[in-house]
């Protein structure tokens, strides 16, 4: 698919916002693990959740699906038959919290589990980390390479004990406190150059709820107690912080406009929500109520903007950087290299392509203001990409052209069409 994007303005009307990513996968491996049956309602659908599913299957959850889109897990815990061993490869497609996720889950299996993915997941997503951290508690994980990425091979049992790792990315953390949490042994994690630390709130946050107990310390050493489990649950996944940003800034920068994402929840513990402060910071017209956020028009002034805690919203923050008064310094986001591309480079280029005075750093971009041009422009397979470069296409000078664009799936499958219903000038091939 081929998204075309020519400037637009008078943006107006609602939209809601699609259920989260990250709080469905959460929910699925959580299900995966618990004792009993859980229900998890209106989760984000796409190809990475069926890859999900089938992942879960392997490893021997029941997973069906049911009306109203409610889908009911019978936990590994609850088989009279456990599982050995994966009957098939693992594949991971594009995601990398299938990868570690799951990695870290087959650790509680005793036979092996071999995980891999496509160029993206074999290449610049490690998982290195990870696999220290399961050999450390008892488990054996090795890359098929030795290079620190899949192919990966894991068997189990997950034994406990103390491990240190590397931990710039959140979800080494957040895999292996769950993995940890659900082997019932007692675990200590300590974790260097600890980053994208609210996501790993979003974890704690869940095995909170789950009525498991871990300490940690500034999100550097955890604690996670002996004999912990957790019950079958039902929930109903929240709407997406993340894809709520689009619309959000989409309205900010295009003239005579004001838009309105329904559906959200400003006391969610996404951390993407945490942008609406940077965006109001440099100026933006954002009106928060319960369960809504309206956008409208404004004009922006730049700022340093530290983006660790929100790094998927750091190539959208660039754009607004092009239309900020000044310059924009995006830093601390080196992770953002290693996602579905190399972000900070991508992201570079690309604005670089529609006119844009663009630098380039180690950990982010110095994005100043710049008229846009339309261009032809490559999603390189990276979902966020797409929708972030429409947004930049609805205030460039001339149509823009992103070429395969389907990978929007993974996150907002609808995005192109309700957009369009904001007055957006999009034409899809």
């Amino acid at each position: 698919m081929n998204l075309t994007v020519h400037p637009s303005r008078g943006l107006s009307g609602r939209i809601a916002a699609p259920a989260n990513k990250s709080h469905s996968f959460r929910a699925l491996v959580l299900a995966g693990l618990a004792r009993g049956q859980s229900t998890i309602r209106r989760p984000a659908d796409s190809g990475d959740w069926r890859r999900g599913v089938r992942a879960l299957r392997l490893m021997g959850a029941d997973v069906e699906e049911g009306p109203g889109r409610a889908w009911r897990i019978v936990g590994l815990p609850g088989r009279e038959q456990p599982i050995w061993s994966p009957a098939d490869v693992i594949d991971c497609g594009n995601s990398g919290l299938i990868l570690r996720f799951f990695t870290a889950a087959a650790a509680l299996l005793p036979g092996y589990t071999v995980l891999t993915g496509d160029e993206s997941i074999r290449t610049i997503r490690p998982i290195g980390p990870l696999l220290e951290g399961l050999n450390q508690l008892g488990a054996w994980a090795v890359s098929t390479k030795e290079d620190g990425h899949a192919p990966v091979i894991v068997r189990g049992p997950l034994r406990g004990g103390q491990a240190f790792i590397d931990g710039p990315d959140s979800q080494f953390v957040s895999a292996l406190l769950i993995a940890a949490a659900a082997s019932g042994h007692a675990a200590e994690l300590h974790v260097t150059n600890a980053g994208e630390k609210p996501w790993v709130g979003l974890t704690l946050h869940w095995l909170a709820n789950l009525g498991v107990a871990v300490e940690h310390e500034n999100f550097e050493r955890y604690r996670v107690p002996a004999g912990s489990a957790w019950s079958g649950f039902d929930v109903t996944v929240p709407a997406d912080w993340s894809a709520a940003m689009y619309p959000i800034v989409a309205a900010l920068l295009t003239p005579d406009s004001e838009v309105t994402v329904t559906g959200i929840d400003p006391n969610d513990p996404q951390p993407d929500r945490l942008v609406l402060d940077v965006l109001r910071d440099m100026g933006g017209d954002i009106e928060i109520g319960p369960d809504y956020v309206t956008a409208r028009t404004s004009r922006l002034a730049g700022r340093r903007i530290d983006c660790n805690d929100f790094i998927d919203q750091f190539m959208l923050l660039a754009v607004v950087g092009a239309a900020a008064e000044g310059t924009t310094e995006l830093v601390n986001a080196e992770i953002a290299r290693h996602k579905e591309c190399d972000r900070v480079s991508e992201m570079a280029r690309a604005l670089a392509a529609m006119g844009a005075a663009v630098e380039e750093r180690p950990d982010g971009l110095a994005v100043s203001r710049s008229p846009l041009r339309g261009a032809a422009l490559d999603s390189r397979a990276d979902h966020r990409m797409v929708m972030t470069l429409s947004v930049a296409g609805l205030i460039a000078d001339g149509p823009s052209v992103i070429r395969d664009a389907q990978c929007v799936e993974k996150t907002f499958a609808d995005y192109p069409r309700a957009m369009a219903g904001l007055g957006a000038r999009f034409d899809v091939e």
